[in-house]
């Protein structure tokens, strides 16, 4: 269920202010798959509407880019006395949904003991899935993500926070050509560069290490493009990288559309 922002119908009761004593809440935030400049947005939510108070906030990612460290920074901006919690885990898939779920997991008791409201920063359906389960052991949970293009996994469970879409792109990270020079000579007609395709090939090899191959082989156009996402790309770049791909076939179509390549 998606909400551009929840009404109050769909907020737990404790969270509508009533003069009531403000609803604690601890954040859970994917830095690999939410901007730090939604740290604001999301603030200014849970201060203006939610009458809440943030107590706490695990930030997990690789730290590429910094992402980890500009997240605790936008917090502290704001709540410069907040308990913060960076989880830098190694480059690899799924590394920071993993750390966050292991963070949710150990809390989750004292959570349900002290009815603290739980928000969870990420659109990855993994990190969507652990707070389904923590919902249904009896925690108030919720889902926030900033708007965007790519497809998000959905749950009829959870109540999502579609936060203000971001004001600047994401910039794009161009795969970097690489010049091969004889130990000799140079060739005239620069024939030892390295072809385009091989820059190519290589974000290929990046994506497929961040998918799961599906049965009969190619994969989720969802998950390729949330991994283009990762990789620096944003819409338009995403869709002239996909159509310079001479051998890309398709199968299937909408959400259960298949990329091989």
């Amino acid at each position: 269920m998606n909400a551009a922002l929840p009404d109050e119908h769909h907020i737990p009761e404790a969270t509508v202010s009533t003069g009531a004593a403000l609803t604690s809440v601890a954040l859970y935030i994917d830095a690999d798959n939410q901007s730090p400049q939604c740290a604001k947005a999301l603030l200014s939510l849970l201060r203006t509407d939610f009458d809440a108070h943030v107590v706490s906030a695990a930030i997990a990612g690789n730290n590429h880019g910094q992402q980890v460290d500009s997240w605790r920074e936008g917090l502290a901006s704001a709540l410069p006395d907040l308990v913060v919690r960076p989880l830098t885990v190694p480059h690899r898939k799924q590394g920071a949904d993993v750390a966050l779920i292991l963070a949710l997991g150990a809390d989750l008791e004292r959570h349900i003991r002290d009815h603290a409201l739980v928000i969870i920063v990420s659109r990855d359906d993994l990190v969507i899935g652990a707070a389904e389960q923590a919902k249904m052991r009896g925690c108030r949970t919720l889902i926030a993500y900033a708007d965007g293009d790519i497809a998000t996994a959905r749950n009829q469970l959870l109540t999502t926070i579609l936060l203000p879409a971001l004001a600047k792109p994401i910039t794009v990270v161009q795969p970097r050509t690489v010049v091969v020079q004889s130990p000799t000579t140079i060739l005239p007609d620069h024939r030892a560069a390295q072809s385009p395709g091989a820059g190519v090939e290589a974000v290929l090899k990046q994506i497929r290490s961040m998918c799961t191959q599906k049965p009969g082989g190619g994969y989720s156009a969802t998950d390729v493009g949330q991994a283009l996402s990762k990789l620096g790309y944003d819409k338009a770049a995403r869709m002239r990288f996909l159509a310079s791909l001479s051998g890309l076939k398709k199968r299937g179509t909408g959400p259960n559309l298949i990329l091989v390549f």
